[in-house]
């Protein structure tokens, strides 16, 4: 029954159509990104989005937050084209990314993932694999505006260092570093990071915030924030429940609401605040 469901989840794979290119090749006249009224279902009967709307002008920063099953994520590979909407439009640059090419369209957005794996291979090949043609110079310029110095410098052989099986393994945190470095090489004026934080301990999560720093920097950036310990100084907030704009606004005006973002907040003030008790002698 495993190995017949495994074929099946091979065949759905196989059988699957890509996305037709675009045939208008049309360039965006900046790096905006808006949806306009977008409907998305994965299975073509119920709503992961339904009708929603919003616009992230060039170099500024959205975060997106709210309940789990909300829609975040679904928006986040919609600007990348994971899939393509049922109803509306998603729009970068004024131009709808089905009529971008998708050469054009990868190299204008780079997307960190929550859980980012890297291949049995080289640091230097890793990194690699958003700009071929870099230099190991730049490799390592990239890495180091990535915080993974450390990271590099208890490597046997470096950048050359092979990660995984006949090689070294590292923490989640340290590979999502790596991940990062890939996305600051790339230089993409889009930058999509679908909770890039959800599997570092609080020393890489600290460095994994200083590298988001480098790698937002005159960029237009969405982040999914499940840990709302960064997000104040950003550009706008969108909260999703249930594939709907639920609320938006920046931080000081959703805590004036009492709505589900002052919800998290306070829940996310009281875990902060937990501390181990100590046992008296």
């Amino acid at each position: 029954m495993t190995v017949a469901d495994a074929f099946d989840r091979i065949d759905s794979v196989l059988n699957r159509k890509p996305f037709e290119n675009a045939d208008k090749n049309i360039t965006p006249d900046d790096h905006s990104v808006e949806f306009e009224n977008v409907s998305f279902s994965y299975d073509g009967e119920n709503l992961a989005l339904d009708n929603v709307s919003f616009e992230v002008k060039s170099g500024t920063s959205l975060v997106l937050v709210g309940p789990s099953g909300g829609g975040k994520t679904t928006v986040a590979g919609l600007i990348a084209r994971f899939w393509d909407v049922q109803n509306g439009a998603v729009k970068i640059g004024g131009v709808n990314v089905k009529d971008i090419p998708k050469e054009e369209l990868m190299n204008t957005v780079s997307y960190v993932f929550q859980d980012s794996k890297l291949l049995k291979r080289s640091v230097l090949e890793n990194v690699r694999l958003s700009r071929p043609d870099a230099t190991e110079q730049e490799v390592l310029l990239a890495l180091e505006k990535a915080q993974c110095t450390d990271i590099i410098e208890k490597l046997p052989d470096g950048i050359h260092t092979v990660i995984g099986a006949k090689g070294v393994y590292l923490s989640g945190g340290e590979q999502q570093r790596i991940a990062i470095a890939r996305a600051i090489l790339k230089d993409a004026p889009i930058v999509v990071l679908d909770e890039a934080t959800a599997f570092a301990d609080p020393e890489n999560e600290y460095l994994v915030q200083n590298s988001f720093k480098e790698l937002s920097k005159n960029k237009t950036v969405i982040m999914i924030a499940h840990r709302l310990s960064t997000i104040q100084g950003c550009d706008n907030i969108i909260v999703l429940d249930n594939g709907r704009i639920s609320e938006q606004g920046v931080h000081g005006e959703l805590l004036k609401k009492d709505g589900i973002y002052n919800k998290m907040w306070k829940d996310y003030q009281s875990s902060v605040s937990w501390k181990v008790g100590e046992k008296n002698a």
